[in-house]
């Protein structure tokens, strides 16, 4: 009779992973680079007791291609770390009633023990964890870079607001249920009533607030080009790739300006459709633009309607407003704007549709080629001229919607752009439009600036110092500042377009976050750290006087814009990372991530790393 065997794969598994451990077997020399093959994983949010099914799922995945590299004979690093600050982990050390530094200390090391026991291939002497202070320190590191080299700026400003989460939302974070995979809801937990046309938070699937606050924020924009120009260096999947073309929403068009009619004013509107103006029979405003510049221009009779129109306007949220399918609203202004293209006057109406963050607070309505204008006309009995003929060659009078030709046709009833396809008649019309003095050339883009403030206590405190007595002295760190190195090629005065006098960044970092009992957000527009005067009195660094500390702190994606960096330099102390480390082992060769990741990490990332190219680092 056969001996049974038994195969105690606890006692087994433990004895072998501890002989991987003690002889550094996936623990490369870093000062050996050639055939290198850095594959980083996506670091999870230790918030929760421990891993679930998709971390395992998706962690084998990794390392199934780092031993398949390794098989090829490449020296495979392959790193493992924690996305720890945030509003994730802080989360979930409220629901379990723990201090987050306490819950972390707990979860951390059950996910490492998890990781470790799935037997995959990760150099556990590199990991990190981005509340430690050793990391964090240069997270605001990067903050004041940023500063310094004028691409950080503060300013009150509509912001999305998650009443749930008590805190403010990047644009990238507000998305429709799908996207988020949530089901949409109220803050009291109520569903709601037309969820296709709801904006959520992308973590907790609360419908998004808007509120007005001072906000520090990140001049993304001014890479939005590189960043689209970069993605043709990148062998990333076409889907990750167009869906940060989507977001950055390149638009070439043309401010027109047009003469309003027994007025010494001209109104000013963009479009990326300029070959249909011959076309155009009316324009409408955004309610803010009409308080801004045309209040004083609308005759007695007419204002107190415009004012009610305009106060019920401002009461909707700017979802409500863009909503496709809304019925259309509107009040005539009783002002006229002259086309100088043919000399028709076009009725100029403001409705709640336009909104005054999107181009000019202004739109030239062409309703036969344009739906959502041909909807308004229709509503308002506004003329509909037609002026591109489609391939269906109908050149009859437009009274269908589906008779708008938007996409592709043939120019009609347009004098000098008779006969030439739309796309060539826009061309044309810029130039004739510049040649006469009427309109320039534009680029817009759908990307905003990145805001990085948060109104939480699990973060990285913002690093910067705010004088009262430097601000009434129009002192700063920009009127005081040295340059930066000559070969930097950022430009760094940036301080005209934001009141920064009295500001000034930390030198002295890191700034510790304390630990505090009353961490909880209350979502009054200000975070914990705001209620803890021994954190936010300090003195100013140039006067000497009485100054106030940040109290917010930094989005979590700040800290794993760069920790990619940080992973082969993990144990240098003096640096954020070792230039010869860096130089030998970046870029990383694989990155295993979820496509959610598009226009998040992955953009961010991406334009952190530009501005440190551009800073000489």
């Amino acid at each position: 009779m056969k001996k049974k065997i038994s195969y105690n794969y606890n006692k087994i598994e433990a004895k072998w992973q501890q002989r991987w451990l003690k002889d550094k077997i996936y623990s490369p020399d870093f000062l050996v680079s050639n055939n290198k093959f850095y594959n980083l994983y996506m670091f999870p949010y230790p918030s929760a007791e421990g891993l679930h099914a998709g971390h395992a799922f998706s962690s084998t995945g990794s390392d199934v291609f780092g031993r398949f590299m390794r098989m090829k004979g490449k020296k495979v690093f392959q790193p493992m770390g924690y996305d720890s600050f945030g509003i994730h982990p802080e989360n979930y050390a409220i629901k379990t009633g723990e201090q987050p530094q306490t819950m972390l200390s707990r979860t951390i090391p059950h996910f490492t023990e998890q990781f470790k026991s799935l037997g995959h291939g990760y150099d556990w002497s590199k990991s990190l964890t981005t509340s430690d202070l050793n990391y964090y320190k240069w997270t605001q590191w990067l903050f004041v870079e940023m500063f310094k080299a004028g691409l950080a700026y503060r300013k009150k400003m509509e912001v999305n607001f998650c009443p749930s989460c008590k805190t403010v939302l990047a644009d990238e974070q507000v998305m429709t249920p799908a996207q988020a995979g949530k089901d949409p809801k109220k803050i009291d937990g109520s569903p709601v009533e037309n969820p296709e046309e709801t904006k959520v938070c992308e973590r907790c699937g609360t419908v998004v607030e808007k509120r007005d606050l001072e906000q520090w924020l990140f001049r993304i924009t001014d890479y939005a080009d590189r960043l689209l120009k970069g993605l043709s260096k990148i062998n990333w999947p076409e889907k990750i790739k167009t869906a940060q073309k989507n977001w950055i929403g390149k638009k070439e068009g043309i401010n027109i300006t047009y003469s309003i009619k027994k007025a010494n004013k001209t109104i000013t509107v963009w479009t990326s459709r300029p070959d249909t103006n011959f076309g155009a029979t009316f324009i409408v405003v955004a309610p803010e633009y009409v308080q801004k510049n045309l209040v004083r221009l609308i005759s007695s009779d007419r204002s107190k309607k415009v004012e009610e129109y305009i106060k019920s306007s401002l009461n909707r949220s700017k979802d409500d407003r863009m909503s496709e399918g809304r019925e259309k609203t509107g009040v005539f202004t009783g002002l006229f704007a002259i086309n100088q293209l043919n000399g028709n006057k076009m009725p100029i109406w403001v409705s709640d549709f336009v909104l005054m963050d999107v181009g000019t607070g202004a739109v030239v309505g062409v309703p036969g080629h344009d739906k959502r204008d041909f909807a308004f006309a229709k509503k308002f009995d506004l003329p509909v001229v037609r002026v591109v003929m489609g391939s269906d060659h109908d050149k009859s009078d437009i009274t269908r919607i589906s008779q708008v030709q938007e996409e592709e046709g043939i120019m009609v009833n347009s004098e000098f752009l008779n006969g030439l396809d739309i796309h060539e008649a826009t061309i044309k019309m810029m130039d004739y439009l510049e040649r006469n003095g009427w309109g320039k050339r534009v680029t817009s883009y759908h990307l905003r600036d990145w805001l990085i403030s948060r109104q939480r206590y699990w973060g990285p405190p913002i690093p910067m110092i705010y004088c009262e007595s430097c601000a009434k002295s129009k002192r700063s760190y920009f009127t005081e500042m040295t340059s930066l190195p000559a070969e930097a090629t950022v430009e760094v005065d940036r301080s005209n377009d934001w009141d920064h006098f009295g500001w000034y960044p930390e030198e002295n970092l890191p700034v510790e976050l304390p630990e505090i009992e009353d961490y909880k957000p209350e979502g009054k527009g200000r975070g914990p750290l705001a209620n803890h005067p021994e954190f936010y009195k300090v003195v100013c660094p140039k006067c000497k006087e009485a100054a106030r500390r940040e109290t917010d702190v930094s989005d979590t994606f700040l800290d794993s814009s760069w920790y990619f960096l940080r992973y082969p330099s993990v144990g240098v102390s003096r640096l954020p990372w070792d230039v010869e480390i860096t130089r030998k082992w970046l870029p990383t060769d694989l990155y295993f991530g979820g496509a959610e990741h598009a226009v998040l990490h992955l953009m961010y990332a991406r334009f952190v790393t530009m501005v440190l190219h551009d800073l000489k680092y």
